[in-house]
Order: structure tokens, then sequence, then C-alpha cells
């Protein structure tokens, strides 16, 4: 018998009769026991210029179920009609393809145009053909990336049961690796941003110690230097020097000493607390004698420029948890920048303010101020700002990023509010119960 152009032989009458009345035959996934819920489909694409075996295709597949999932079969009766439904279904899991259509090799045109056009090494192609003259396996099989090869005769519907659960077996795995893939790239992206990230800090952390190291040894160099040749006049003019020649030498190597004493003790402080192993020991303090202690300190200091330190304190107590030691250091850095940054005959007010939950601590200066440029890298490390000490006093650039990170361990805060041609105040606040805090 003659259908649609094809032989009817005894196979593929049996196969449309197996279709037909073995609705038991199931290819069951690896969990065949559990209950099938049909909440999704696999997508699989019948191209045949032929419509009975359209027919016969939905019939022998209509109660095939593969992992839980039954199927959508989409049909075109022509390649460019196959291409057309494959530029909008990319899910598209198994392609059943005749060879012969529009032309004698229209098919196997179509698998080019799928694998390296399209680039989708994904989707199962099973050939099928009824006229394998035209396209003999062993050839298309070297030839063309397709998964499976079958005679329409000889498919019956037990073998395309066969087949497609071995073709979508095949394209869950396939599917899973692309997955594991993509994945992989997704960490292997990541990972490759973040060691970039990290050396990018690497050669931010190497610019700052070249940069550290450029400083230090700039701000080291020159009291070493006044310390020698203070030294030197001392030996070589001995005899000549009066005793108020040789105390001043003296004055000026301290002076120098001091400098340089000073500008170690900020770099040691930096290092601790970049490498976060600054310690802090915890108890109950009174911010008022501190205060009073630092203020009689730098008396004398104000008095050379003619600055007067007022210290105003209402309450008889200021108490907060906190590293004595660790706000000596905070306040004591505030209090000298404001006299030495501050032009003569001026004030500086240090101002001790407590409500219920924390304890403040202003000092005020009637200094230059600070620009809005200034004020944002405030308190960066080795921060050279446009305002000068008045005195020729000397600066390492040090001391508020110390400040803001001694603050911030105590979990206290720190700001300034500055306006131009008006003076600077620099803030800092503690609440009554701190405890540090890690500064990695």
């Amino acid at each position: 018998m003659v259908i649609g152009g094809y032989l009817i032989t005894m196979s593929t009458a049996s196969y449309l009769s197996e279709a037909k009345t073995e609705d038991t035959i199931r290819f069951m996934d690896d969990e065949p026991n559990e209950p099938v819920e049909r909440t999704e489909s696999w997508k699989v694409l019948v191209v045949d210029d032929d419509k009975y075996i359209h027919q016969i295709t939905h019939i022998a597949l209509d109660k095939f179920i593969f992992r839980h999932k039954s199927l959508i079969i989409l049909s075109a009766y022509s390649a460019s009609e196959a291409r057309e439904i494959l530029a909008k279904n990319h899910d598209i899991a198994v392609i059943l393809l005749d060879v012969v259509m529009e032309t004698s090799d229209a098919g196997l045109v179509l698998v080019e145009y799928i694998r390296e056009v399209c680039g989708n090494h994904f989707v199962q192609i099973v050939l099928r053909t009824g006229q394998p003259g035209y396209a003999p396996e062993k050839d298309v099989i070297s030839k063309y990336e397709i998964n499976y090869y079958a005679n329409k005769t000889e498919l019956t519907a037990q073998k395309l049961f066969a087949v497609m659960t071995s073709s979508l077996r095949s394209y869950c795995n396939i599917m899973t690796l692309e997955a594991y893939r993509q994945n992989l790239e997704l960490m292997v992206q990541a990972r490759t941003c973040e060691l970039r990230e990290k050396n990018e800090q690497l050669m931010q952390l190497n610019q700052e110690k070249n940069e550290f190291l450029s400083i230090a040894a700039h701000d080291i160099k020159n009291p070493l230097s006044n310390i020698k040749v203070y030294a030197e006049e001392i030996e070589t003019d001995y005899d000549k020097l009066s005793k108020i020649d040789v105390v001043k030498f003296a004055r000026l190597i301290q002076h120098s000493s001091l400098q340089m004493f000073n500008l170690v003790k900020d770099l040691l402080d930096v290092n601790r607390i970049e490498s976060g192993v600054m310690s802090f020991t915890m108890r109950k303090m009174d911010l008022l004698p501190l205060v009073r202690s630092l203020v009689a300190q730098y008396k004398r200091r104000a008095e050379e420029k003619n600055i007067q330190l007022v210290l105003i304190a209402e309450n008889a107590s200021y108490l907060i948890h906190a590293d004595e030691m660790r706000i000596n250091q905070i306040l004591e850095n505030l209090i000298s920048n404001a006299v030495k940054y501050s032009t003569h005959h001026k004030q500086v007010t240090i101002q001790l303010d407590a409500d219920e939950y924390k304890v403040r601590c202003t000092v005020a200066d009637e200094g230059p101020g600070l620009s809005h440029e200034d004020q944002h890298k405030l308190f960066g490390k080795f921060t050279r700002l446009t305002p000068r000490p008045t005195g020729n006093e000397y600066s390492s650039g040090l001391g508020l990023f110390i400040v803001k990170k001694l603050t911030e361990a105590q979990l206290g805060r720190v700001w300034c509010n500055s306006i131009i041609n008006q003076g600077s105040q620099f803030i800092v606040e503690f609440a009554l119960d701190t405890k540090p805090l890690s500064f990695r």
C-alpha cells in the first residue's frame, strides 16, 4: 500500500499498530515508581514533508514520559520552516529529521545550519529517511554531526520509544555538563575578578609603601642632618662656645630627636593599625582630668604663639569606657594640631559635653579653615593639607589617620566642621559603653 509517496511495509504497519495499541509501553526514567507530574515538557521538532509521518509520530509518542515530563511536538514540513521554528525555540531537545524534502539533501543542509551557523551542539538530531539511497548511513554518520540514523521502514513504535529515551538522556547529560561548564566559567570569572582586585590592592599597597618609605626617609633625613650639624658645631667650636650656646645646640638636637621619635612612633602605630595587632585596655575612665592635663601640657607651647587655650566643661565628670592611653593619644593629636595650625593671638577652645548616651569633645581653633578638597582627604595617610603649621612645627601627615582609626576601634566617631578663614572644629564622640573593634 502506498500512502503519501511511501511504501507501507509490514514493518511500517506494525509501527502504526504498536503506536495505537501499546498504550502501556514506556521507556521510563531512572525513578519509575514515583508518581508522574506533567508540570513541564520536552520539545521535539519533527521535520518532514509527509503529513502522514507527523501523524504517526504524534500517535506513537502520545503517552511518552521521560523524567516526569511529557513531550511537546512541533511540526515543520520543510527545512526552511524548521529554521523559523528553531529561531523561536532555543530549547528543543530532539529533532526527528527527514533528508529528502525541498531538495534531495535539504535535511543534511539543515544539520549543517543547526551545528555550524546556529552553533547548537546540544539538540539531539535523529535522521529518519525513507530513501536511504540518497543518504547512505556510513557517509552521513561520518560527515554530519547527527546522533542517530534510522530507516523509516524499520523504525517501529517501540524502537522510536527507545530512540527518544536515549536521545533525551543524552540531551540531559549534555545540558548538565553545559550547566557545570557555565557555572565553572562563572566561578573562574569571579575568581579572576577577585584576583584582579587583590592584585590592584597589592599594587596600591606597594605604591603606598613606596610613598611611605619616601616620605619617612625625607622626614627623618632633615632632623638627622640637623643633629649632625649641631653636633659638629659643638665638637669643632667647643672651646669658643659659651654655656648658653651649648645649651641652645643641645635643645636643637633634642628637638630634632623628638621630631624623629614622633615620626617613628606614628609609623609604628600605623603599622600596628594596618596589621590589626593594636591592643586596647578598656575600662571606665573620666575624660575631664585627661583633658585638663593636656591643656596644661600645651599651655606653654600655646603661649609661645600668644594663643589662649580655653577649657569649657560644665559637668563634674565625663565617664566613658575606653582605653585611656589611646584616648589621650587622640585628644593630644587634636589639641596639638589646633595649636600648630593657629596663627598668633588666637584662641583654641576645648569643650566637653555629655548626655545620657554619649560624651563629646570639641577642639575648635580660629585658624585658616579647610577647603572642601582638604576636608575630603583629611583623615588619609601622609595627608599634606593646604594650611601649613604657623610656627614651622613638624607634621608627619599621619596624625589624623591614626585619630580616626583609634576612635573607630573604640566605637567612636570623629569628624570636622570647617569654614575657610573662620577656623575648624574637630569633634570626637564616644558612647558611654564601648568595646574595641578589629582593624581588619
